[in-house]
């Protein structure tokens, strides 16, 4: 099955056109009815052939806005990059976006409009929306590469999930941790589906490095106002250390609890909290030492970590880093990261498929040793991820950002 033909929303602007001269007034206006045009203008695309079209659905608006609105423009740059190096196999890339506020249910309805008329969906931003929208996708033969690395991909379907899974995370952090003497470790996590992977994750974790205990664990629900009970409840049994596996206003309510107790534990949380708008939301109460286990994107390119994720990582993140402060005038953070690297491996994936989107997931569990901001990329038919612990670090996160603490 080919292409779809039918892209009404994507036409090509004529060079000199009304829409070309208006380009960043198309492009707010486009972004804010859910979709973007990215590349109209400039030389017309129709001697190269129609543009291909990816569909976006992120978290804009809403509770996991904090990811949403970095890994549109981590999307926006990686399409851009592609375009100005000649596109895919002559075709221009165009960008098809919706907001799904953070809400499952709206995650459906914007992957259900849009999944005719791509060749891939990227996103959406949390676990429980990517596991709404996995199964159409799979319906559909196209490609969901959800954004969140809190699911895992079922053999056989076309959905793929970003950065190391949460199994991974946890064993890089319960590793660093005893490595320093940190065997007591208390566990908090929220009740919804990427708490429960957490959860999951770190247990596995504790029960495959001897020495190490969870002194105690709770759970509360993500739109809890106070966890006061359940602090004492994960803080029991004397910890040296506490996981708050919680995401956004969710962690912040832990953290403002803790900070309120007096509590001076080092904590680690997950790597969805790797962003600056959550850390400048907490400053007034985040934990003196805070650690997140993170991939190469936020420490590849430090001192030490350049030596553990090698020279050409290193540069790679350092271009990557500099073309988005460029572009939006800011340093990337957990968002922009997954989004592109998503957009560049599903363009690779339709250069071998040569257009197909169905190919090109056949050719997308083919790529191995791909080099990407995150890390090295291997996948497999068992492995819809590619990343695993050896692409990550513990980082330490303050206000400021995030810096190399080890591995």
């Amino acid at each position: 099955m080919g292409w779809p033909s039918l892209l009404p929303l994507f036409r090509p602007c004529p060079p000199g056109s009304r829409a070309t001269r208006r380009g960043a007034l198309a492009v707010a206006a486009a972004t804010a009815l859910g979709a973007l045009c990215t590349g109209c203008g400039g030389q017309a695309s129709a001697a190269n052939g129609s543009p291909y079209t990816i569909g976006l659905v992120t978290s804009q608006t809403g509770t996991a806005s904090q990811l949403g609105v970095g890994e549109l423009h981590g999307a926006q740059l990686a399409v851009d990059q592609i375009n100005r190096a000649g596109g895919v196999n002559g075709h221009r890339l165009a960008l098809r976006t919706a907001d799904d506020q953070s809400n499952p249910a709206q995650a459906v309805l914007a992957a259900r409009r849009m999944l005719s008329s791509v060749g891939a969906v990227i996103g959406p931003s949390v676990a429980g929306s990517c596991n709404a929208v996995a199964p159409l996708a799979t319906s559909g033969h196209r490609i969901d590469y959800c954004l969140s690395p809190g699911i895992r991909p079922a053999p056989g379907s076309t959905t793929w999930s970003s950065s190391a899974d949460t199994a991974a995370l946890a064993e890089r952090l319960v590793g660093y941790w005893k490595r320093r003497g940190i065997t007591r470790i208390g566990l908090l996590t929220t009740t919804d589906a990427s708490g429960l992977d957490g959860a999951r994750a770190v247990h596995e974790a504790v029960a495959k490095a001897p020495g190490v205990h969870l002194t105690g664990a709770a759970s509360y629900d993500p739109n809890a106002i106070s966890v006061t009970p359940q602090l004492q409840v994960a803080g029991g049994g004397h910890p040296q250390a506490l996981i708050v596996w919680a995401s956004g206003a969710a962690a912040g309510v832990a953290f403002k609890g803790l900070a309120q107790s007096g509590s001076t534990l080092p904590v680690a949380t997950t790597d969805a909290n790797l962003t600056f708008t959550f850390m400048k939301r907490i400053a007034e109460y985040a934990p003196k030492t805070l650690l997140i286990p993170a991939t190469r994107d936020f420490w590849g390119d430090q001192a030490g970590g350049d030596r553990a994720g090698g020279a050409q990582a290193a540069g790679l993140i350092r271009s990557y880093q500099s073309a988005y402060r460029k572009r939006f005038g800011e340093p990337p953070d957990f968002g922009p990261g997954v989004a592109y690297d998503a957009v560049h491996l599903f363009a690779q994936a339709l250069r071998s498929a040569n257009g197909d989107p169905e190919a090109a997931a056949r050719e997308l569990g083919r790529i191995t040793g791909y080099q990407g901001v995150l890390g090295t990329y291997s996948f497999a038919p068992g492995d819809h991820r590619g990343l695993g612990v050896d692409d990550v670090a513990v980082v330490r996160a303050t206000a400021k950002g995030f810096t190399y603490a080890g591995r």
